[in-house]
C-alpha cells in the first residue's frame, strides 16, 4: 500500500491482493521506519457499523476507517476507488476542504498491459493482472 500526502489531501493506493486482504482481515496497515528510530504508521480499516467513513490522525499515525458502503464500493471491480470529501467553514469564515482517497493501484506507465489492475508482484517476474471492466 502506498500513501501520498499533498496539501489538504491523503491518497492511499493498494493492489488487488491488498484489497483482498482488507476484505478478509478488515485491516491493512503499513509502517515506514525512519532513520532516527521513529516510524509512520498508516492503515485502512473496515468498520461495518460505521455510517460514514472517517480519518483519524495521531502522533506518527494516519488511519482511514471505511464504512461498509464505502468498502463495498472499493471492492466493486467496476470502481477505481472511494473518494471522501469534507468541507467546513473555519473560525475566520473561510471555506476549508479535506479529501481522502483510497484507490486500486494501476500498473506503471511502462506496463505492457495498461488496462489491467496490478494484482501481485512487480519485480523479478510476471504480474498477475485483472482486466478493468468497461465503464458504462
Amino acid at each position: 500500500m502506498k500513501l501520498r500526502i499533498q496539501d489538504n489531501s491523503i491518497r492511499f493506493r493498494m493492489t488487488l491482493k491488498e484489497l483482498d486482504a482488507l476484505g478478509t482481515t478488515g485491516r491493512l496497515e503499513r509502517i515506514c521506519r525512519l532513520p532516527d528510530g521513529g516510524a509512520w504508521h498508516y492503515a485502512v480499516v473496515v468498520d461495518r457499523a460505521l455510517e460514514a467513513s472517517r480519518v483519524a490522525f495521531g502522533a506518527g499515525r494516519i488511519e482511514l476507517t471505511l464504512s461498509a458502503a464505502d468498502h463495498a464500493t472499493l471492492a466493486d471491480p467496476s470502481q477505481e476507488g472511494v473518494y471522501i470529501r469534507r468541507e467546513w467553514t473555519d473560525a475566520a469564515g473561510a471555506s476549508q476542504r479535506f479529501m481522502v482517497f483510497v484507490e486500486k493501484d494501476r500498473p506503471g506507465s511502462t506496463c505492457t498491459k495498461p488496462e489491467a489492475w496490478i494484482y501481485d508482484g512487480h519485480h523479478g517476474g510476471d504480474n498477475v493482472v485483472v482486466p478493468i471492466p468497461p465503464q458504462a
